[in-house]
């Protein structure tokens, strides 16, 4: 739709509105700040999501992450409690809606998750604290320390199938282990009313061919047994950095992804890994476009820096040649 040759928003684009940002001030008039105001969000001054990647390492093998194609050639290392505080504290106040702990790594390996979680607790009590897992290690003792301690007050399950045969080839993790552990998890919820009534769980899984005959079976299970949400999440290529064609199970899913144009990951979210570079998507694992780094700048200073800042002008311009990642995502949506 175009009125004086600016385009306002197609019909198509109005189903996908919500993921439109802009810079205030950058219009260049009056029709393209209508525009904005009734079909955008402007760009917040400070990140909504923080995901932060507290240590390397997963113990999955999700053949539609590429974490398993590209483990032995990222950074091997553990975030530090001082560092992780440092980024609280100055994420206290400033109206981050959710924190995430997952990146390329299972959050429950990390030895220190439990005090990290506490520091958000105390800097951020606010803020949704969230727990992102493939529950392989989401043990009674954890579910306590994590949950009835009150330090996480939001969990994702990240469980992709219903049988053993199509969770195993999909996510290369023991089966029985990890239903043992939900078993065990659902059964705490419900000695514990008070809290799963203020707890969300959703439970996550990625859409591909092989899956989604077992989506009927986990909506039975997940919603309709134990109350959960179940979030079927669009598979992307990971910015071109996972190799789907090597991948079996998944190879035939990308014949139905076309290109990601209207991501808010880079608009929405901060993602800081380990070592303490910030980088410009979560699927960004092999540091292709970094934005900063959180032991030399604020989180404010690298959100809104001039290279994040044109970064972002250019990605809403669709000019990618800084955004490697970007130019070559795909998603199935």
């Amino acid at each position: 739709m175009y009125i004086a040759g600016v385009p306002l928003i197609s019909a198509k684009e109005v189903l996908r509105v919500a993921r439109w940002y802009y810079y205030p001030g950058d219009e260049s008039n009056v029709l393209e700040k209508v525009r904005n105001r009734v079909f955008r969000k402007p760009v917040p001054d400070f990140p909504k999501t923080v995901l932060i990647e507290t240590q390397f390492g997963c113990n999955a093998g999700c053949v539609f992450c590429q974490y398993p194609q590209l483990k032995d050639d990222l950074p091997r290392g553990r975030m530090s409690n001082a560092i992780f505080e440092k980024i609280a504290k100055e994420c206290a106040g400033r109206g981050v809606e959710r924190f995430i702990l997952c990146l390329d790594n299972e959050p429950l390996m990390d030895g220190s998750i439990v005090e990290k979680y506490a520091i958000l607790k105390k800097y951020c009590p606010d803020s949704v604290r969230n727990l992102t897992t493939n529950a392989s290690l989401l043990t009674p003792e954890k579910v306590e320390q994590l949950i009835g301690a009150g330090v996480v007050n939001e969990v994702f399950l990240s469980v992709n199938g219903h049988t053993k045969e199509v969770y195993e080839e999909l996510m290369v993790l023991p089966f029985e282990r990890t239903m043992k552990n939900l078993d065990a998890f659902c059964d705490w919820l419900r000695a514990h009313p008070d809290i799963k009534r203020d707890l969300r769980v959703r439970v996550n899984v990625v859409k591909t061919r092989r899956v989604a005959p077992e989506i009927q079976k986990m909506q039975e299970r997940w919603e309709g047994r134990e109350g959960f949400e179940l979030h079927v999440i669009d598979m992307d290529n990971r910015g071109d950095q996972l190799d789907m064609k090597s991948e079996d199970p998944i190879k035939s899913d990308e014949d139905d992804m076309h290109p990601n144009i209207t991501c808010r990951r880079p608009f929405h979210t901060m993602v800081l890994t380990w070592e303490g570079q910030a980088v410009i998507c979560c699927v960004d694992y092999k540091r292709e476009v970094k934005l900063g780094n959180i032991h030399e700048q604020s989180v404010y200073e690298i959100w809104n820096g001039p290279w994040a800042t044109q970064l972002r002008k250019e990605y809403l311009a669709q000019d990618f040649t800084h955004l490697k990642p970007c130019r070559t995502c795909k998603i199935n949506s």
